[in-house]
């Protein structure tokens, strides 16, 4: 009754400190050209915090804000490259935000009828991880990886067409030195959650290849993070592109819903 009373009281706090989302556009104009690296190592722009960078290109990959496929405007974040090749668009975050603040997950994402890749791939979605939140220990950091492979998947995904995927509840693969990587694909955000309570976000990434079977050409747009009550949406446009829009106001409606049932599900978890 005790750990009941105290979800409820949780959950009042939340509607009444809470009862709007405070949602903002930022338009990603920089870096601007295209970044190419022919070689096997990855490469990319100099590292620095709340900025995006172009980073994890090998092999032939190419990644950068172009009008090849616009979306929401003039532009997006085009990604390419043979078999094999790899690219990212990537940005770490000078704040320190927990795996458990974390209330929207999505983006826009662009695959091309000529790409010769199998079916199912189309450009990921990852959260970049600290497990334990320790920023001195680097070995137990990895990515946790939406795809539709494994949502479950839906193969072929469609091509020459924007498609918007919401990955906020939906399942989550891990990467490097977190745990059940590379063999457990069922976990959602909650899960993860559970597993790991003190692990921080460090960054927001989306990207393709690493060992694909075929070329790539595509696109994303619209990369959407929310942490608490602020939820910030990346438009990538080219120099050209409007002004920043004002941020805007609405209600929590379904995606509060989402969130206080998440919250009850990890509660009952502990």
């Amino acid at each position: 009754m005790k750990r009941l009373a105290f979800v409820a009281a949780g959950l009042c706090l939340l509607a009444a400190g809470a009862s709007s989302l405070h949602a903002s556009t930022v338009i990603v104009t920089s870096p601007t050209g295209v970044f190419t690296n022919p070689g096997p190592t990855n490469a990319g722009d100099p590292f620095a915090f709340d900025q995006w960078l172009r980073t994890n290109v090998r092999n032939g990959g190419s990644v950068g804000i172009t009008g090849t496929y616009p979306r929401s405007g003039n532009g997006s974040m085009w990604m390419a490259g043979p078999a094999n090749a790899k690219a990212d668009a990537e940005l770490y975050f000078s704040a320190n935000y927990l795996l458990a603040d974390v209330t929207a997950f999505s983006y826009d994402w662009y695959r091309s009828s000529s790409s010769t890749a199998s079916g199912h791939y189309h450009p990921a979605l990852r959260l970049f991880v600290d497990e334990d939140g320790d920023l001195t220990t680097a070995s137990d950091r990895g990515y946790l990886v939406f795809e539709r492979a494994y949502n479950p998947s839906v193969s072929p995904v469609p091509i020459d067409q924007w498609i918007t995927d919401n990955a906020f509840g939906a399942n989550l693969w891990a990467t490097g030195g977190l745990p059940g990587a590379f063999s457990v694909y069922n976990r959602n955000l909650f899960d993860w959650i559970s597993l790991m309570p003190n692990a921080r976000v460090l960054g927001i990434s989306a990207g393709i290849g690493s060992g694909w079977d075929g070329s790539f050409d595509g696109a994303v747009d619209n990369i959407t993070i929310g942490f608490g009550n602020s939820v910030t949406t990346y438009n990538f446009e080219l120099a050209a592109a409007a002004p920043i829009p004002e941020p805007v106001f609405f209600q929590m409606g379904a995606l509060m819903g989402l969130s206080g049932l998440g919250l009850l599900r990890f509660r009952r978890k502990v």
